[in-house]
């Protein structure tokens, strides 16, 4: 791979990865494009899930540190909160371990149909728009509602839907205040991408791929994921997400029409 092409992966997987907009089901598109071969697709999607994945860490790092003081913290009250919020961490990754494990080789079938990323797309523009109509009522994060966000994360794994706009337009559904959502939504995916990178990861070559692209590629997509995280906390908090259905709306339809 060369290194324009790295680099635009890596910007594309960045942008799209955070932003509601699937960066699998773009990547999944491009790569039809550009012919990128069968054998090397999920692992590079992979390998840049890791530059994103980094970009989360450090921008909720202050979150991450807190987190785990809280569960350290001499104070019951402070560490029941801590471990409780964890317990909703790893209840919420459940689903999506169970799904990415028991049908991985249709999830892989999947990101080799063009058609069917479309189609997930505008599944995708329709679920973003609903948010627009979000409860009044506003609830705190409890057991129920954190497997649903869950259980959202793992339909996500199919390309055409994105991860983050699937979880926290179903936090929004639940009546999680917005912030939250975004917030959970996040911690909610480092588990997910990192405990999904390592099973896909194990066994390739990345050198096949060639080291200075993955490289290249990689700190691209950390670097525009950061912004697209900035971008995307602004949205939500603004509740302006349902805005990103009309943009799924005009790929999927794009997709459609340019793969027939």
């Amino acid at each position: 791979m060369s290194l324009p092409e790295a680099a635009l992966f890596g910007l594309l997987q960045g942008a799209t990865e955070f932003l509601p907009v699937s960066s699998s089901g773009h990547l999944v598109l491009l790569q039809h494009v550009w012919q990128v071969p069968e054998a090397h697709r999920l692992p590079l999607v992979t390998l840049l899930h890791l530059g994103t994945i980094g970009a989360v860490v450090a921008f909720f790092a202050r979150r991450l540190a807190g987190i785990v003081l809280d569960c350290v913290a001499r104070s019951p009250e402070r560490r029941r909160a801590g471990w409780r919020l964890v317990g909703f961490i790893f209840l919420g990754s459940v689903p999506a371990a169970v799904v990415g494990l028991v049908f991985k080789q249709h999830i892989e079938a999947a990101f080799s149909s063009p058609v069917l990323v479309a189609v997930m797309l505008l599944a995708s523009g329709v679920g973003l728009f609903g948010t627009r109509f979000r409860p009044k009522h506003q609830r705190n994060l409890g057991w129920g509602r954190a497997l649903l966000v869950g259980l959202a994360q793992a339909i996500a794994i199919l390309p055409g839907i994105s991860r983050s706009g699937a979880t926290i337009a179903t936090g929004i559904y639940v009546g999680l205040d917005p912030k939250q959502a975004f917030e959970f939504s996040f911690l909610l995916s480092i588990p997910a991408v990192l405990g999904g990178s390592l099973l896909e990861l194990s066994g390739f070559d990345a050198g096949s791929l060639g080291l200075a692209a993955v490289a290249l590629g990689t700190l691209i997509a950390f670097i525009s994921g950061a912004v697209a995280l900035l971008l995307l906390r602004r949205a939500v908090t603004g509740d302006k997400l349902y805005r990103f259905g009309f943009y799924l709306w005009v790929v999927g339809l794009a997709a459609l029409i340019l793969m027939r």
